[in-house]
């Protein structure tokens, strides 16, 4: 019962949510911790567009990475109801420890993205144990969320320049704030050339 306490205020778990197991699985090299994410029968969800609490209609079941706990690689498993709103008619509800269309965790996102601050995505793909490329959408996701919320109307003086991204003939082109001594940086782009 502690441990299943613990787990969900480490995820940030709100009601109707618990964590209602937990299982080891040692069969596999890295070892997974399996925790399964539920509600109790009847519970009410809120509506993904109005917050209004609904009754579920039907659940999907859907699994999403985790941070490692210790050595074990840890995957969320929930069966996530549809609700039956009177005003929005039938949506799937927003889980609150994952974001829309992601199959990891916040936490884990924030700590990839942490992480790809310091050292390129193939290091930090090795070191939690996922594919690069899955790697890279969320990269993508949040920094096209970053690019939309950029304002740029007091920018006065722009400077850019082409330079190498490594080895061989891969070039990046940064733009830079030419007024602004930290953090300067206000776009960079792979490529090189007038386009």
């Amino acid at each position: 019962m502690l441990a299943e306490q613990i787990f969900a205020l480490g995820l940030g778990l709100t009601p109707p949510w618990k964590v209602t197991s937990q299982r080891l699985d040692t069969a596999h090299t890295p070892t997974k911790l399996h925790l399964e994410i539920g509600a109790d029968r009847g519970a009410l969800y809120p509506c993904p567009e109005c917050g209004a609490m609904c009754k579920a209609h039907d659940f999907k079941e859907y699994t999403w990475r985790h941070l490692n706990f210790f050595q074990h690689h840890c995957y969320l498993t929930a069966r996530v109801p549809r609700i039956n709103c009177s005003e929005h008619g039938i949506r799937r509800v927003d889980v609150p420890w994952a974001r829309k269309g992601s199959r990891f965790t916040l936490l884990f996102e924030q700590v990839v993205m942490s992480l790809v601050r310091e050292m390129p995505v193939s290091a930090v793909a090795r070191h939690v144990g996922v594919t690069d490329k899955r790697l890279w959408r969320i990269v993508y996701h949040y920094v096209s969320k970053a690019i939309e919320t950029l304002d740029l109307k007091d920018l006065k003086a722009i400077g850019l320049d082409e330079t190498a991204s490594k080895r061989g003939h891969n070039y990046i082109t940064v733009f830079i704030d030419l007024d602004r001594s930290d953090k300067p940086v206000i776009f960079a782009t792979p490529g090189k050339g007038k386009e």
